[in-house]
């Protein structure tokens, strides 16, 4: 499929308002696989299913960490308050060769490996179990396997936009 997918620029001031009015929570997926830890600013993220419980997450194929998520491999998934604004800036700043998103954030590891934030409201670990093709992002589908409330407390962090066209 190719990157660069056209939309119609009429069709994007009629609809973009509108498909940016769709809520999504502000989160940060990690992985810890043989080339080290590694993470993203996610918030397309949704639930897909109860039984088992499945989580979708839309990435970008041009992200970094595409190559690295492979079905049967292991992913966390941690959602962020306001709370949380020293995690959200290490992974919202542009990303340097060598940097340690995670030095100086309070980060262990789920019954899985992945890495998770102590201070974030909630994490899951999912395990991948396929991917969907959708347009330029690819829906990658996890079971939950492990997850805790950790700042049951806080509230999580609401992104909207002012179009549905860009982040």
């Amino acid at each position: 499929m190719s990157s660069t997918i056209q939309v119609d620029e009429s069709l994007k001031e009629k609809v973009g308002p509108a498909i940016g009015r769709l809520t999504s929570g502000v989160h940060i997926v990690t992985i810890k696989d043989s080339e080290g830890r590694d993470g993203m600013l996610a918030t397309w993220i949704a639930q897909a299913a109860f039984a088992p419980p499945m989580v979708s997450i839309a990435v970008n194929r041009s992200r970094e960490i595409m190559p690295r998520l492979k079905e049967g491999s292991f992913l966390a998934v941690n959602v962020l308050s306001k709370n949380n604004m020293d995690i959200f800036k290490a992974f919202a700043k542009p990303f340097q060769e060598g940097m340690d998103r995670f030095e100086g954030l309070d980060c262990e590891e789920d019954s899985k490996g992945s890495p998770f934030f102590a201070k974030a409201v909630a994490y899951m670990s999912l395990k991948i179990t396929g991917f969907a093709e959708a347009g330029d992002h690819v829906l990658v589908l996890g079971e939950v396997v492990d997850g805790a409330v950790l700042n049951g407390d806080d509230e999580p962090m609401v992104h909207l936009r002012k179009s549905g066209f860009q982040y």
